[in-house]
């Protein structure tokens, strides 16, 4: 009984010190030197109680490196220019080729986007269901019965609303993400993930941000760090987390 609850203090500790290394990742890196990292999704505490532990454990490294970390949101489709003007060094994306002149980290996280639906619904069974999805998506193929129809949302709030609503039968999205929505009447369906996406770290292709990429690989137990290779672009998902 001793050594069992020992234990569980043991990774409760874990968890919040790494944990803290992340916050001062995020709110303290000011300093002059700070890499600054572009995001779409605001890493503070309520993502971190929601994340899956390989998305937690690659913000928490990448936060905690010897050089200080500045995390700053920005829209997707900013992320070019924010990197052409500077306002960034680095950003996290799926699809380094679509990013010239930039260097991207062999250390990946994984988001996965499922299926959600109202509690005591079975999507699967439905003869007909509306399915709501960003509109900058592909549409993937689901394992239901029924006949699909499509809609095109323009951020995971409104699918969220009208999913809880009943005007939608169901809604594809980051599973992290809408677990923070704290919604007890929304649920995963029963269906495995639809869509995955793997980000990197990606910055611009300079010596010190060369050197901090392959820090973070290390300290991710990767190596290989390097130049982005220029490959197929016809199947990305530009926004999917």
């Amino acid at each position: 009984m001793i050594l069992v609850t020992s234990r569980i203090a043991m990774r409760a500790a874990l968890f919040v010190g790494l944990f803290v290394v992340c916050c001062l990742g995020f709110f303290g890196a000011n300093a002059a030197d700070a890499v600054r990292v572009a995001s779409n999704i605001v890493f503070d505490t309520k993502w971190s109680q929601y994340a899956l532990p390989g998305q937690r454990r690659f913000i928490t490294l990448l936060g905690a490196q010897q050089r200080p970390v500045a995390f700053d949101v920005f829209p997707y489709n900013r992320f070019r220019d924010a990197l052409d003007a500077g306002l960034t060094d680095c950003i996290l994306a799926s699809h380094p080729a679509r990013f010239e002149d930039t260097i991207a980290s062999k250390s990946k996280v994984r988001f996965e986007l499922r299926v959600f639906q109202r509690i005591g619904a079975d999507i699967r069974t439905l003869p007909q269901v509306d399915i709501g999805i960003l509109a900058n998506l592909p549409r993937p193929s689901l394992s239901i019965r029924g006949e699909i129809v499509w809609h095109d949302l323009g951020s995971l709030e409104q699918a969220v609303e009208l999913l809880a609503a009943g005007r939608l039968t169901g809604i594809i999205g980051d599973s992290t993400n809408i677990r923070m929505f704290g919604r007890t009447d929304i649920i995963e369906a029963e269906l495995p993930p639809v869509i995955t996406v793997d980000i990197s770290l990606i910055c611009r292709d300079t010596e010190p941000l060369r050197e901090f990429v392959s820090e973070f690989d290390s300290s991710m137990g990767v190596s290989g760090s390097g130049q982005v290779p220029h490959g197929d672009l016809r199947h990305m998902v530009d926004y999917a987390w």
